[in-house]
């Protein structure tokens, strides 16, 4: 054996981060970009001149023959006066927030958190919970990585030890002397190793399993519960009189979302607001306009206030109409907004707190490791020492809203993407088509036009309606009680061509109503129309 001076082990983890961690989730942070030259920008012939870095206004130049970078850009209302800012304040930290996988299968038990306000839709809050993590978010969970490194790593070396004083001792039944003992004390080092890498991956499981509840609690716990950004808002004119309400959702493209002064009653809903209070502010003012129009239709009053002769417009009792609303409603509706914005600063607090709170967990988690050596006789050309190649997740994107707020919460219920149930097939033992059934075989199905798809037309030897007409429905017996024998006789079955119980044409006077449901399904007993000579009574 070697006796080569040995390396001291690294730990599990021989390069911890000085700085802070990245967020999980994320690749790690690029480093910083160069600082644009002060002086001109000299190049040589063939060279192009160092740019300094991209600002969002700057526009996109491509350079020759490399291919058009296009960058997303985020497209605010096209209205200039529009109070909404294009991207929403808290959309940066719900990202950082949801981004974290604590544990597998929560995209349908994440929900928004109640806040009296509206929420986003099922597809909305699904797509961005999906956006911010990376493909296959379970195989990213830190539950994941806990269970890989008990199972994996831990429960394979689990036995080592023991396993190595066992054979150690069967060897020494057999096996003595100085090669033995250096034999015995590479073992006993060995052992001593694998028992410290074991605590090491103890302990590191212990933190883990700390950072992943931790999460698992900052994003809602077992209700899942997480707040989410409330919609802005934005009045286009006075509460009065306003011409349309901009709502612009989170993580919105484009123009916002337009609701006139039809849409009152809702857009107080998606507030928190009493719709009811729209209505009755609608009502307030109509009743004073025809108020003040009725008021000074009387030359009296008219005369009196110094008005025109002939009275006031539907526009300025309108405005008096408004005054005393305002009197009325100021105070009422100030308080609906200042509530609607307060509420909103909550959400956003909360979610800024929870976003400081992850990232601070997230620094926190990585594998514990203590400095130990390797055997005295390992060499390390034996030895693979280099670190497994490790590729950050991917996939992960900003979210992208395409639906009205909503009334309702997200169900949170999955798909149901099992296959559909087969429908079962009819019994082959079951009688099919013929007289039976009232098939192709003979008639039923695809008689005469008016005639049942279940009734078999019966053939007439003779003209005239017979007593056989009448007596289908009360003399019948069913077919099966008879081991596949008809119903009851009748007389000829003449009437089955017109328009009786059997018949595919109905006669005059006849309706459906008329028939009874059970006759079309039992079959005649005398269905050819053969009577002995002896017994026909008309012979």
């Amino acid at each position: 054996m070697s006796d080569s001076s040995s390396e001291p082990y690294q730990g599990l983890d021989g390069a911890t981060p000085a700085a802070g961690a990245p967020a999980f989730g994320a690749a790690p942070p690029a480093p910083p970009p160069p600082a644009p030259p002060s002086g001109p920008i000299v190049t040589l012939p063939g060279e192009y001149p160092e740019a300094p870095p991209f600002q969002p206004s700057d526009p996109i130049v491509t350079l020759p023959g490399e291919p058009e970078v296009c960058l997303p850009a985020r497209m605010g209302c096209s209205n200039a006066e529009c109070g909404n800012p294009t991207a929403h304040p808290a959309e940066v930290d719900w990202q950082r927030l949801v981004s974290a996988v604590p544990v597998e299968g929560q995209l349908y038990r994440l929900r928004p958190k109640e806040a009296g306000m509206s929420f986003p839709s099922e597809t909305d809050f699904r797509s961005a919970v999906s956006a911010v993590r990376p493909e296959d978010p379970d195989a990213h969970a830190i539950s994941r990585l806990r269970e890989a490194w008990t199972g994996e790593v831990a429960g394979r070396l689990a036995d080592w030890s023991e396993r190595i004083k066992s054979n150690l001792t069967d060897l020494a039944e057999g096996w003595s002397g100085t090669d033995f003992e250096a034999f015995e004390t590479a073992c006993d080092q060995t052992r001593e190793l694998v028992d410290d890498v074991i605590d090491d991956i103890d302990a590191t499981v212990t933190n883990l399993q700390s950072t992943e509840e931790t999460l698992y609690a900052i994003q809602g716990g077992d209700s899942g519960d997480i707040p989410y950004p409330a919609a802005q808002v934005w009045i286009d004119g006075d509460w009065h009189s306003w011409v349309s309400v901009h709502i612009r959702p989170a993580w919105w493209h484009g123009d916002c979302i337009e609701y006139t002064c039809q849409d009152a009653e809702h857009v107080l809903a998606l507030g928190g607001a009493e719709p009811e209070m729209a209505t009755e502010i609608i009502d307030y003012i109509d009743e004073r306009v025809l108020h003040y129009v009725d008021f000074y239709s009387s030359p009296v009053n008219i005369d009196r206030d110094g008005l025109d002769p002939r009275g006031i417009t539907v526009d300025e009792a309108k405005q008096l109409a408004i005054v005393d609303a305002m009197e009325q409603y100021s105070t009422q509706v100030t308080q609906a907004f200042t509530s609607y914005e307060g509420r909103q600063n909550e959400v956003n607090e909360d979610i800024g707190q929870r976003s400081t709170d992850t990232d601070g967990e997230e620094r926190t988690m990585r594998t514990i490791r203590s400095d130990k050596d390797y055997p005295a006789v390992a060499d390390p050309a034996y030895m693979d020492l280099e670190p497994p190649a490790m590729d950050p997740p991917h996939g992960t994107q900003s979210p992208l809203a395409s639906d009205d707020p909503s009334l309702e919460p997200p169900a949170g219920e999955a798909p149901d993407t099992s296959d559909p149930v087969a429908p079962e097939e009819d019994d082959d033992d079951e009688v099919s088509g013929g007289l039976a059934s009232g098939g192709p075989g003979f008639g039923g199905g695809g008689g005469m036009p008016g005639s049942l798809p279940s009734a078999p037309a019966a053939t007439s030897t003779a003209g005239g309606v017979g007593p056989g007409a009448g007596m289908v429905g009360s003399a019948a017996v069913p077919a099966a009680a008879a081991g596949g024998a008809a119903a009851a006789a009748g007389s000829r079955g003449s009437a089955a061509m017109m328009g009786g119980a059997g018949g595919g044409m109905r006669g005059p006077g006849s309706s459906e109503q008329d028939r009874e449901p059970d006759v079309d399904l039992v079959e005649h007993e005398n269905m050819w129309g053969f009577v002995n000579e002896d017994d026909d009574p008309y012979a």
